[in-house]
């Protein structure tokens, strides 16, 4: 099976008052015509990293592939 999306060292941060790291050098292919599941406890980044995927917000650091594309983000 081919990869549909990788993540390559991806990275999230946000700073308020403080730094505060979401991931922290997140890798995974995710196959073509597999199903996944994303679960974890409250404030672990799935929403964040859902984000990511879905191109709604862009990675702190890192490479995200879709279809062996790299998606910039100008």
């Amino acid at each position: 099976m081919n990869n549909l999306i990788e993540l390559k060292n991806i990275s999230k941060s946000y700073f308020v008052n403080k730094k505060t790291v979401i991931l922290k050098k997140i890798n995974f292919k995710f196959k073509k015509g597999l199903i996944y599941s994303l679960v974890g406890p409250s404030g672990s980044g799935k929403s964040t990293l859902l984000n990511i995927l879905s191109l709604i917000d862009k990675p702190s650091s890192g490479e995200l592939h879709i279809n062996n594309n790299v998606i910039k983000y100008d």
